[in-house]
């Protein structure tokens, strides 16, 4: 079996220097041990906080390069924007035919009580089973290691260090909507507002804007006096509400607002910027079709 690793950095790949999280060249070694990697691909390092879309553009060559002739690829990634890598690589590699599996830790592996030791071993158990697609393994506190979809992944909260999935992990095949799409992503295209209390809307200048992402609280429900009053003063742009299983009636919102359940903010938000990307002239319609197991149910 071939295994061919990624080395990003973040936490699981990094070392303390100082106090401080440095990526570490040692520690991608230890990486390469652990999965028994046939090669490594090392020359792309960054903590995941930094992440722009260059590096996603980047990261996705580098994968491709690493793909080739392997059983599976090993992505090493922090755990700040694992969820928007992981949305991205999902939709990028729909058509993969191997296992492309995410990694991420809670603390360095010179740390004893780092989950990434049992991340790793997992990691190498699962890539023999081959199944394909983009996965994200991780372990959160008290618990076994998870299999994640790579676009059904939710952000993990900033005060925890765990990780869950919109409908659990999935084996879902390839349904063709990005075949032959364009990935290399740009900025100002799609805003994401999350609601607060007291929310002004005034402040959002959506000028450079293509299209919004609003998510609703944790009902599903929002303010939709405040919402709709905001959705008539941009009619030409189009607002995909995340309600999660909350459904509104036909005729709640203006015509200019798509509701959006059962897929994550993450996903959604990618999906629009590689829509965007390739001049997709009916956005509401490429958003409601399942391109790689995204949207649950």
């Amino acid at each position: 079996m071939t295994i061919n690793l990624v080395a990003t950095g973040g936490t699981i790949g990094s070392r303390y220097v100082g106090g401080e999280l440095v990526i570490s060249d040692a520690a991608t070694k230890q990486i390469a041990a652990i999965i028994g990697a046939d090669k490594v691909y090392g020359d792309f390092k960054i903590h995941s906080a930094g992440v722009e879309f260059a590096d996603l553009n980047t990261l996705r060559l580098t994968i491709e390069k690493a793909a080739v002739g392997a059983d599976g690829v090993v992505v090493t990634h922090g755990t700040d924007t694992l969820a928007f890598t992981a949305s991205y690589l999902a939709y990028a590699f729909s058509s993969v035919k191997i296992p492309i599996v995410m990694c991420a830790a809670d603390k360095p592996l010179t740390d004893d009580d780092s989950n990434g030791f049992d991340v790793l071993n997992a990691t190498k158990s699962f890539i023999a089973r081959g199944k394909r697609g983009v996965f994200v393994l991780y372990k959160n506190p008290g618990e076994v290691v998870r299999i994640h979809h790579g676009a059904r992944l939710i952000p993990a909260h900033m005060h925890e260090n765990f990780y869950f999935s919109l409908g659990g992990h999935a084996f879902t095949p390839d349904t063709g909507v990005m075949r032959g799409m364009n990935f290399e992503l740009e900025t100002d295209k799609v805003l994401c507002i999350i609601p607060y209390m007291g929310m002004d809307y005034d402040t959002f200048n959506v000028k450079n804007y293509k299209a919004i992402v609003h998510v609703a609280y944790h009902s599903g429900r929002i303010n939709t006096v405040a919402f709709n009053k905001f959705a008539k003063t941009i009619p030409d742009v189009p607002i995909f509400l995340l309600s999660g299983d909350k459904k509104y009636p036909v005729g709640t919102f203006p015509d200019n607002v798509v509701q959006c359940p059962a897929i994550t903010q993450t996903a959604l938000y990618i999906k629009l910027l590689i829509g965007i990307k390739n001049n997709v002239k009916d956005l509401a319609a490429f958003v409601k079709k399942n391109a790689v197991g995204e949207i649950v149910g």
